[in-house]
């Protein structure tokens, strides 16, 4: 199984040419050659890789560390905003 760290290592390495081993969870992005512009870019990429929609709240992500537990908590809230309105549309009342 894939973790969420693994997949991310993954998409660094393929998008940003990063040697893996640099990957480690309290890598800062700064010194890993990524900017503002790069998160940016990031961002989008995730949504891609996660399936999830990143909110357009801003948020400081400094490390590799701090980017996967940004995603943990994306995917966590929004499958649990699908499961509640999956059991919302079958509770539904056609004609209602």
């Amino acid at each position: 199984m894939n973790t969420t760290l693994d997949r991310l290592r993954v998409l660094l390495v393929k998008d940003y040419k990063l040697e893996p081993d640099r990957l480690t969870p309290d890598a800062p992005l700064e010194a890993l050659g990524i900017d503002s512009l790069g998160v940016a870019e990031l961002m989008f990429n995730i949504e891609d890789e996660f399936e999830v929609t990143i909110p357009g709240d801003p948020v400081t992500l400094a490390t590799v560390g701090d980017v996967v537990r940004y995603i943990d908590g994306l995917v966590a809230t929004q499958q649990a905003g699908a499961a509640l309105g999956s059991v919302a549309a079958a509770g539904a009342v056609p004609g209602r």
